[in-house]
C-alpha cells in the first residue's frame, strides 16, 4: 500500500509540473535581437552569413565571450551588441561606464527615477570584435583590422541617447535603426561582382575571404538553451544527464515528452508504473521532406537530473526533466 501511494504522488507531481515564466525585459531583449536578423534577412543578407550568439574565445582560449550578433558582408564584418534599453543613456565617469535612467510607476502610482550604471558597452564590443579577429587569424583567415565594424544598436523608440554618444559612428540611435538595416541591401550585380573581381580592386571584402570567414565561423559555438514549462528559455552550457549522453556533432536537439493527464497518471500508478519523460534526439542537419531524422531516444524517471551550467554562474543547477520542454545543442 505504501508503494502505491508513493507511486499515486509521483504522478501527481508529473502531472503538474512547475510553470516557469520568462521575464519581461529579457523576453524583450531576446525578441529585439530576432527582429534585427529578421530586417537583416530582408534586405537579402543570406542566413548563411549571419550569426547569432558567437562565442569567442580569447588569446589563451580560456574564457569565451558572446557578441549577439555577426554579419559577413562585403563590406566588412559587422559585430553587433543590441540594446533595447528604455530611458535616457549617457556616458559615465571617464567613458568606463554608461549611465541609463529609467522611470517606474509604483504600485501607489507615483514615479520613481533612478539610475543603472552599466559597463560600457561599446568598448565591450571592441575589445571582443578584436578576439574575432584574432580567431580568424589563428585558422588563417587574415582579414585587415579595417574590414571589422562593431555596432551598439539601439532598438527601443523609447531610448534618449546623450547628443555625445548619438555622434558616435559606432552607435546607432533608434532613430537611425531603419536606415543602418537598409545599409545592408545585397543587390544580384553587387554579388555577381564581388564574385568575379578582385577585393583589391573593389577595395571590398572578396568572396573567397568572406567564404573563408563564414567557414571559420560556422564551428564557433554558441550557448546551448533549455527551454522550460511556461516559455522561460536558459541560455548556458548542458553538463550533462546519469540515463543518456548525446554526441554534440551528431544532435542538435533533444525533446522531451511528457504525461500530463492526471487521469492516465492514477491509472498508470495503480497498475505498477512511475512516471517517466520520453526523450527523443534529433539529429543534426537531418531534417528533410519527411520529418526529422532522430539519432536515439530513451525513457527516463520525471525527476531525473538534467545538469546544466546557467550563463554567468559558477555552479551546475539540476533541473527536473519534468520542468524541461526541448534542449537545442550547440556545435
Amino acid at each position: 500500500m505504501f508503494e502505491l501511494r508513493n507511486r499515486l504522488a509521483h504522478a501527481k507531481e508529473a502531472t503538474a509540473p512547475g510553470s516557469h515564466c520568462e521575464d519581461d525585459q529579457i523576453k524583450a531583449g531576446r525578441e529585439a535581437e530576432r527582429e534585427l536578423v529578421n530586417f537583416l534577412r530582408e534586405q537579402g543578407v543570406p542566413s548563411s552569413h549571419v550569426f547569432c550568439g558567437l562565442r569567442v574565445p580569447d588569446t589563451f582560449q580560456t574564457k569565451k565571450y558572446e557578441i549577439d550578433i555577426v554579419v559577413l558582408t562585403e563590406f566588412g564584418i559587422y559585430t553587433i551588441e543590441v540594446k533595447n534599453w528604455v530611458g535616457a543613456v549617457l556616458p559615465g565617469n571617464e567613458g568606463k561606464t554608461w549611465i541609463q535612467r529609467k522611470r517606474d510607476i509604483r504600485d501607489d502610482q507615483a514615479e520613481v527615477t533612478y539610475e543603472v550604471n552599466h559597463d560600457n558597452p561599446l568598448e565591450q564590443l571592441k575589445f571582443k570584435t578584436q578576439l574575432l579577429r584574432t580567431h580568424l587569424l589563428r585558422n588563417e583567415a587574415c582579414i585587415s583590422k579595417t574590414f571589422f565594424h562593431p555596432r551598439v544598436v539601439f532598438t527601443n523608440h523609447l531610448t534618449e541617447l546623450d547628443k555625445s554618444l548619438e555622434a558616435m559612428e559606432e552607435i546607432v540611435s533608434p532613430g537611425k535603426y531603419l536606415q543602418f538595416v537598409e545599409s545592408f541591401k545585397w543587390g544580384v550585380a553587387t554579388k555577381l561582382l564581388n564574385s568575379v573581381v578582385p577585393g583589391l580592386l573593389t577595395g571590398q571584402l572578396s568572396y573567397s575571404a568572406i567564404e573563408a570567414a563564414r567557414q571559420i565561423l560556422c564551428k564557433v559555438g554558441t550557448w546551448d538553451i533549455l527551454h522550460l514549462n511556461g516559455g522561460r528559455q536558459l541560455m548556458g552550457d548542458f553538463k550533462g544527464c546519469v540515463h543518456f549522453s548525446p554526441n554534440r556533432e551528431e544532435t542538435s536537439q533533444i525533446d522531451f515528452t511528457h504525461q500530463r493527464n492526471a487521469t492516465w497518471g492514477v491509472l498508470w500508478a495503480i497498475i505498477g508504473y512511475s512516471p517517466s519523460v520520453f526523450v527523443k534526439m534529433y539529429q543534426r542537419g537531418g531534417k528533410g521532406w519527411f520529418g526529422h531524422a532522430t539519432c536515439g531516444s530513451i525513457y527516463i524517471p520525471y525527476n531525473a537530473d538534467i545538469s546544466f551550467r546557467v550563463a554567468g554562474e559558477e555552479a551546475d543547477a539540476k533541473i527536473p526533466a519534468n520542468d524541461i520542454e526541448s534542449l537545442v545543442l550547440s556545435i
